[in-house]
């Protein structure tokens, strides 16, 4: 997957469509949330939610400025499109990590499900229950986890592709 469809796909699940609209309509120059509000025909409010979104993600940035008139404070945004691979690179590691511990758990521990697939639940758990599911009464079955553990290298590596991809 190139580094465009990577930042759509996480700009779309954390700033959702309205964030992605923003983003792909890469204003030049500042503008402030009632303009885009205005432009999109979206309401301020969604607008305003998709750019701190952007914001959190390290891509956005704002400043604010009093209006002299109204008294009120008036964000001008600006989109970060120079920072998207350090944006992206940050966020794969971040799953990185968090698959490294899913695989790392996978691996040393033994897991019993309910043939219901009520539960599934570790070797040391299901001795407690004798056994037998703690929701439906039913048998727990050992649970062959080499498939999880493979699914989970491969993901790992497909990110360790996209890494080298950002270089």
């Amino acid at each position: 997957m190139e580094s465009n469809e990577l930042i759509r796909e996480l700009i779309e699940r954390v700033a959702g469509d309205v964030g992605l609209i923003i983003y792909s309509l890469r204003p030049r120059r500042e503008f402030t949330d009632e303009q885009m509000s205005e432009e999109l025909g979206i309401e301020i409010n969604d607008v305003r939610k998709a750019l701190f979104a952007l914001y959190e993600l390290g891509l956005a940035e704002y400043r604010r400025k009093r209006d002299d008139e109204t008294g009120w404070m008036e964000y001008y945004w600006k989109i970060n499109y120079d920072k998207q691979n350090e944006v992206l690179r940050r966020e794969l590691l971040k799953t990185k990590r968090k698959l490294e511990e899913k695989l790392e758990m996978e691996e040393s521990s033994i897991y019993y499900i309910c043939i219901n697939g009520c539960v599934k639940i570790s070797y040391e758990e299901a001795m407690e229950y004798n056994f037998m599911c703690p929701r439906c009464g039913s048998m727990l079955e050992y649970f062959d986890t080499s498939i999880i553990v493979e699914k989970v290298r491969e993901e790992i590596e497909k990110i360790d592709e996209m890494l080298n991809s950002l270089k």
